[in-house]
Parts: C-alpha cells; sequence; structure tokens
C-alpha cells in the first residue's frame, strides 16, 4: 500500500516539472522582442527655450531690495529679532508698542515686563488668557489689575496695594433713639422716647439729669430758649428749644418742640475680602475693629448710611490724623 502512494507521488512531481519546463521554453520566445530599444533622439535637437521664465529670472536677479529695520519705541530693531505679534479679534498686536493695549486698562509693558529695567522684568504668567487681569502672578492676595490700578508690582509679593482697598462696608445696621419734646413751662419740660420700645415720658428741669431706663441716667438739660418756627399746618408759633447732653457720648444736639431727633447709634457690618472672604460684625460708630489675619486696628470716625469713614491708630493707640474712605460693596 506504501509503495502504491510513493508511485502516485512521483508521477505528479514529474508532472509539474515537465509543466515549468514548457512554460520556460514559450517565454523565451518573446524575450527578444521585450529587448527592443527605443530609437534615442540627438543631442544636437535641442527643445525651443521658455523666453518669458529667462526674462523673469533675469529681472528678479537684477532687482535691488531695501532691507529697513522696524523701529520699535523710538529704536531699530536688528533684523534677526523677533517682534512679538498677537491676534486677537481679528486685530494685530505689537506688544513692543504703547498702543494698542492688549489687555485694556493695563499697559502692554504692564503685561510684557519693562527689558530697560536692571534686572529686566519678566513677562507675566498667562498675558494671552482672556482673565489675565483677574490673577494673581505673585500670589500676594492682589490681582494683576488691582496692582496694575494701584501702581504696584504684580512680579514683587511685597509690592501691593493697600489692605484697606479689600475692606467694604457690607451694610449700616442703625439702632434709633428718638426723642421730641412735646411740652414745657420754660421751667420744667416733657420729653418723650418714641424708640426704641417700650415708649417712655419724663419731666426734666434745666441741669436735671435723666434717662428712660430704670437706674440709667443719660440726658442732662443745659439750656432753653423761646423761638418762632414756620410750622407746615399751625404757620407761626413760638417753641422751646433745649439745648442737651447726651453722657453717654458728650454730645450736644437741641430740642425743639414738637419735633423728633433720632440719636441712633449705627454700626457696620464690614467685609474683608483678601484671600478668602472675612465679615467683621458689629462695629460700632466711635469703635476699633482689626483686620482678620493681620492685626492691624483701625477706628470708625463716622458710620453713614453707604461708606464708613476709619483711621488708623497711631503708636500711642489712639486714631491718626489720615482718613480712609471705604465704600459699600
Amino acid at each position: 500500500m506504501q509503495k502504491s502512494y510513493e508511485k502516485i507521488i512521483l508521477t505528479i512531481s514529474a508532472l509539474l516539472a515537465i509543466g515549468v519546463a514548457v512554460y520556460l521554453v514559450l517565454e523565451s520566445q518573446g524575450f527578444e522582442d521585450s529587448l527592443a530599444l527605443t530609437q534615442a533622439t540627438s543631442r544636437n535637437e535641442l527643445s525651443a527655450p521658455n523666453t518669458q521664465a529667462v526674462e523673469d529670472a533675469t529681472n528678479t536677479i537684477k532687482k535691488k531690495y531695501s532691507w529697513v529695520s522696524p523701529v520699535r519705541n523710538g529704536k531699530a530693531v536688528p533684523l534677526n529679532k523677533s517682534v512679538l505679534l498677537v491676534m486677537k479679534d481679528n486685530e494685530l498686536f505689537d506688544l513692543t508698542l504703547a498702543e494698542p493695549k492688549f489687555r485694556e486698562p493695563m499697559t502692554n509693558v504692564f503685561l510684557v515686563g519693562d527689558r530697560s529695567k536692571s534686572p529686566p522684568e519678566a513677562q507675566l504668567p498667562h498675558i494671552f488668557s482672556p482673565n489675565v487681569g483677574d490673577l494673581d502672578a505673585d500670589d500676594d492676595g492682589f490681582s494683576n489689575l488691582e496692582e496694575f490700578n494701584a501702581k504696584t508690582n504684580p512680579r514683587d509679593a511685597n509690592s501691593m496695594p493697600p489692605y484697606t482697598t479689600k475692606l467694604y462696608l457690607q451694610k449700616r445696621v442703625s439702632h434709633d433713639y428718638i426723642l421730641k419734646m412735646v411740652s414745657g413751662d420754660g421751667k420744667t419740660f416733657q420729653i418723650q422716647r418714641l424708640a426704641p420700645e417700650p415708649k417712655s415720658s419724663k419731666f426734666a428741669g434745666i441741669n436735671e439729669p435723666f434717662g428712660f431706663e430704670k437706674g440709667v441716667v443719660r440726658f442732662k438739660i443745659l439750656s432753653s430758649k423761646k423761638d418762632t418756627i414756620q410750622h407746615p399746618t399751625l404757620g407761626q408759633m413760638d417753641v422751646f428749644v433745649l439745648k442737651a447732653l447726651d453722657l453717654s457720648s458728650n454730645k450736644e444736639f437741641e430740642l425743639v418742640q414738637g419735633k423728633e431727633i433720632n440719636l441712633a447709634e449705627y454700626e457696620a457690618v464690614l467685609e474683608f475680602r483678601w484671600k478668602k472672604r472675612h465679615i467683621i460684625p458689629g462695629v460700632r460708630e466711635g469703635k476699633t475693629f482689626v483686620l482678620p489675619g493681620l492685626g492691624i486696628t483701625y477706628y470708625i470716625t463716622k458710620l453713614e448710611e453707604t461708606k464708613a469713614i476709619i483711621a488708623p491708630l497711631g503708636k500711642d493707640g489712639k486714631p491718626t490724623s489720615e482718613t480712609i474712605e471705604i465704600q459699600q460693596g
């Protein structure tokens, strides 16, 4: 059985060898035709020259070019030095020039740095970001725009605007204290307290201390006089006018018969926005407060509805003559 398989394999191999031999003989018969050469062109037969191209090339070679260095801030820029150009909103900005400003209102030199200084100033980080003014390059708690407005150095953490630029009046709280003189005979006068509740009434004479809370003496009438006023409905009328003293504040005030006067005490709710938000509540006019995290003490000179007037303390612990206006915000 094994000899039969061997005969079959030998027969198939012989047939394949004969087939390959026949194929090679047939291919060799066409080989001569494939070697046929194309007739070469004589070297003396050149194509017609492109006259226009030759003329254009000649004119280009003859043309003289004038290389002029660009001038920036009055100085010529070497040809081997690049100039920083930035495209914004289809407008091209050269940051070596003062105008146009790339990030209003900040100047271009504020952003890229003053290279004429020694050592030269470095470019601020992320100047191509639209919010570069809100960033804090030196991590001192003040934005680049705040430092620009204060004319301080955004590259130096020791150069910064005053801390009070981060202080705001959140609101003013009024503690009303309303008095009204309703009658008098020249010696004794009836004075009412309309606010705060509960309402109360007292009779007091000249130089006689009095108060509305039990055991508390707060006021004293210093003098009285007669005056004529124009009443909105009754016309001209004679009234008493008292000069009185608030013993709690040592401030004098006038009580006009029939008119209310508010001796309100005010307190401020302040907000300090340096690095994080701090609320400073219950700061009364005539009192002091401390900036959180800094230990700097200020005195509130005056509290108005939309602003506070403060003053730093001197070495003696008393308010200095310097005043700072804190706006509501």
